[in-house]
């Protein structure tokens, strides 16, 4: 019998997982997330920021200006990339003094599997969201 549930619980995994993988939506949670096996690898309770982060809604340019809240989906930064998650958790010039070495060294699921609930991550998260709401 466990063998059965198992083996079903396997089946439902891979077809959740074909799914996701196939569906045109969820990009920017896909670079943290790239499969329904890496998620359920992880240990992680996302909190609203974690949220935020993972799916690049909330404070981030792109975001507010596809929902016609912002002029520009620009950073202010010197690179003047559009402004996403990624961008600003691994290359904004804007919070390079701050930034963690591990977000500029390991892959997004990476950080997200073994980085994100250090204080070093968490604070910096933390800081980025802060500085966004103002």
């Amino acid at each position: 019998m466990s063998r059965a549930k198992r083996l079903l619980d396997n089946y439902y995994i891979n077809i959740w997982n074909a799914t996701y993988i196939t569906s045109e939506v969820a990009h920017n949670t896909k670079q943290f997330i790239p499969s329904i096996h890496h998620r359920l690898s992880l240990s992680l309770w996302a909190n609203y920021i974690i949220t935020q982060f993972l799916t690049n809604h909330g404070c981030f340019r792109t975001y507010l200006h596809r929902i016609n809240k912002a002029l520009s989906p620009l950073c202010n930064c010197p690179e003047k990339s559009p402004q996403t998650a990624r961008h600003l958790l691994t290359e904004c010039s804007l919070y390079s003094r701050d930034r963690p070495r591990v977000l500029t060294t390991q892959t997004l699921p990476q950080i997200l599997k073994f980085h994100i609930n250090t204080v070093a991550v968490t604070n910096f998260i933390s800081n980025i969201f802060r500085t966004l709401q103002e």
